[in-house]
């Protein structure tokens, strides 16, 4: 049996074919800078280097449709056919309060994502992007979904409410959901493994930093806290999104730049973060080189991410 695992981010699509005879990787590969100038695919089939693949990469479903190009190619490809792939498993980043595990997609699945996009405006699209144009080439074979939320579905009740109006909850789902849980839950397994030590005997604070970053609180192996909330925009400074500010800011900018929720809402997610103080990009590598350039506003940016980690 081979399994595609993918991973579409904001700004990056993540892929590793597996044979689950010996779970081993056939091939991994990562394709950078979607939407952004410069962006390519690093395809790496097992034991052999890396194959850039540069091109003009758009959005997601031309990154997946590249991914499986690249994994059937003649030179560097590991299987003859897409044929050979028998299952895909998609990171999904939200699924609220309504999937706390691993599921098979389904199209009652696929009309629950579409409805969390307004939570995740920056994810839940690519991923919903990723499992279409999988489906679209690969219709027979199923799909599943690992939801980034469902790590952290073990935070007390005092850690995930908002000191809003309890309605606000009960009708609506607002509440803290925190995110990046794959990520978190391996490295603090991983911690556990390094240290010698049982999970339930540590108390470890994880980082995911990137262009989407968070922090959480993992307490004997559970989520207790995180740095996101309600959507991934709430927390770190992050590369194009603001993180923590005064809730009255929002409707400040929509009265003082005339804005319409939709509009404060794209102003926040995706012009803000590093890419908003530096006004130069959302990529920390182009963001330390124009620092040592001594361009004094991406070292700005530098320093207040830091910052936010630290605090």
């Amino acid at each position: 049996m081979k399994v595609l695992v993918v991973n579409c981010g904001s700004s990056s699509l993540k892929y590793q074919l597996f044979s689950m005879e010996d779970e081993s990787v056939l091939a991994k590969g990562l394709v950078e800078r979607i939407g952004i100038e410069g962006s390519v695919l690093n395809h790496q089939p097992e034991g052999k280097g890396k194959v850039p693949l540069t091109a003009d990469i758009k959005n997601h479903t031309i990154a997946i449709k590249m991914v499986l190009d690249a994994l059937t190619d003649k030179e560097h490809g590991v299987v003859a056919s897409i044929n050979e792939i028998d299952a895909i498993g998609h990171r999904v980043v939200h699924g609220a309060e309504k999937f706390s595990d691993s599921v098979l997609i389904t199209p009652a699945v696929m009309a629950a994502l579409a409805e969390f996009v307004e939570l995740a405006p920056l994810h839940n699209p690519p991923n919903i992007a990723g499992i279409n144009a999988c489906a679209e080439i690969m219709p027979n074979v199923p799909q599943v979904a690992v939801f980034d939320t469902a790590f952290h579905q073990t935070m007390p009740k005092h850690a995930f409410l908002y000191g809003l109006p309890y309605e606000a909850y009960q009708k609506y789902g607002v509440r803290r959901y925190g995110f990046h849980g794959t990520s978190h839950k391996y490295v603090s397994q991983r911690v556990s493994e390094m240290m010698g030590q049982h999970m339930s005997n540590l108390r470890i604070i994880t980082c995911h930093l990137g262009n989407g970053a968070s922090i959480a609180a993992v307490k004997n192996g559970k989520s207790i806290d995180t740095s996101m909330g309600f959507t991934p925009l709430q927390g770190l400074v992050m590369g194009t999104r603001c993180g923590d500010i005064d809730p009255a800011i929002p409707p400040y900018l929509m009265k003082k730049l005339n804005m319409s929720p939709e509009q404060v809402d794209t102003y926040l997610n995706k012009k803000s973060g590093v890419l908003g103080l530096s006004g130069l990009s959302s990529d920390f590598r182009d963001l330390e080189e124009a620092s040592a350039k001594g361009n004094e506003r991406a070292q700005l940016a530098i320093d207040v991410f830091a910052y936010t980690v630290r605090k």
